[in-house]
């Protein structure tokens, strides 16, 4: 699938189609961490320069205001031969504006979660690495991205926006051929300053598992206070989740949980999120959030619990740095061979 887009791309280009290339706009992230983990656990004492994720984004103005939007994400991941550098595809779609009138868009192609795209525009601190991630994609409950299509568009008397939205429902790493896809709809209320609403719900089925508990569900919520030239702001996420106990296994759900005591049973999770980011100077702010999820409600021990901590320093425009700490709980019965683990890190996020 990577290959097809990249060689679409080349033909796109190739094509004549596009415009001039002082007219595409190249911007880009790199995250830069430091770490050294703390828990009396075999990786006490443990320390790792990483680059949890390097971004760079393409945006391609077409005629009459279509866009094409490419992104490539490059991250460490550790495989079975150990650490790798791996390049992946994070984004690649067409945002197709010139067939309608007023503020409406089909987008094409490997599209965006709306959800984790809208909650990414109001938490700027990803680039702590994955324990920093919304809980949706650090939890593995959705991907980041999907083969699908999109309708957007704004709602009436300026309340906000809504998109309806089919994709694949494997991520953006597997392609699926299969009948089963998955629906969501998404709402973000925006007219009630400084406050923000947003509403998400997903559908789906799995292919692999029986039709008794093959459904997906994600039910989704968030409260953002974001006054104007305010040096504060805060958030409130919540989280309802129900996969087959195989699917969270084999996907490797929350953290690793074990549910295999629940094979061939539907399994409830149920989690949530919440932060501020305040100001202590002219360039200095502080971060504080928790994360709490139980992974299989009804089930004892399988409840975990995050908290991080940041000092963040904004050097220049394009460069911010942080100390950070965090600290994550597990229940006594969350999985074999998980144990609770701490770190301290210095993290920098370069815009370019």
């Amino acid at each position: 699938m990577k290959k097809l887009i990249f060689v679409a791309l080349l033909s796109f280009f190739a094509s004549g189609q596009a415009l001039a290339l002082s007219d595409i706009e190249i911007t880009g992230e790199a995250d830069l961490n430091a770490l050294v983990y703390l828990l009396p656990t075999g990786d006490q004492g443990t320390s790792e320069f990483r680059v949890p994720s390097l971004l760079v984004d393409l945006n391609i103005p077409l005629k009459e205001g279509n866009l094409l939007y490419v992104s490539f994400e490059g991250a460490q991941k550790r495989t079975d031969t150990g650490e790798d550098f791996v390049v992946n595809t994070r984004e690649a779609y067409l945002d197709l504006v010139s067939i309608f009138e007023g503020m409406h868009a089909i987008r094409f192609g490997l599209i965006p979660d709306s959800w984790m795209e809208a909650q990414y525009q109001d938490w700027d601190y990803r680039f702590l690495g994955s324990t920093a991630w919304v809980i949706t994609e650090k939890w593995k409950y959705s991907s980041y991205s999907d083969l699908g299509l999109s309708f957007m568009s704004e709602m009436p008397a300026d309340l906000g926006e809504w998109a309806i939205t089919v994709v694949n429902g494997e991520g953006r790493d597997q392609d699926n051929p299969g009948p089963h896809k998955d629906g969501s709809l998404f709402l973000r209320f925006t007219k009630w300053q400084p406050f923000a609403f947003s509403l998400n719900y997903v559908h789906g089925t799995y292919e692999n598992y029986g039709d008794d508990v093959a459904a997906k569900e994600r039910i989704q919520a968030a409260m953002i206070y974001k006054p104007e030239d305010s040096s504060w702001r805060a958030g409130l996420e919540f989280l309802d989740t129900h996969d087959p106990a195989d699917a969270i296994t084999d996907g490797k759900m929350a953290d690793g949980v074990d549910v295999t005591a629940l094979t061939g049973q539907a399994v409830h999770g149920m989690g949530g999120s919440v932060y501020t980011v305040f100001g202590t100077g002219p360039k200095a702010e502080v971060m504080v959030r928790y994360d709490y999820l139980d992974a299989a409600v009804g089930e004892d021990g399988k409840t975990m619990q995050t908290a991080m901590a940041a000092l963040a320093y904004q050097v220049t425009q394009d460069i911010k740095t942080a100390f950070a700490v965090d600290r994550t709980w597990y229940g006594e019965d969350y999985g074999k061979g998980i144990r609770d683990a701490s770190k301290v890190e210095i993290a920098a996020q370069v815009l370019f």
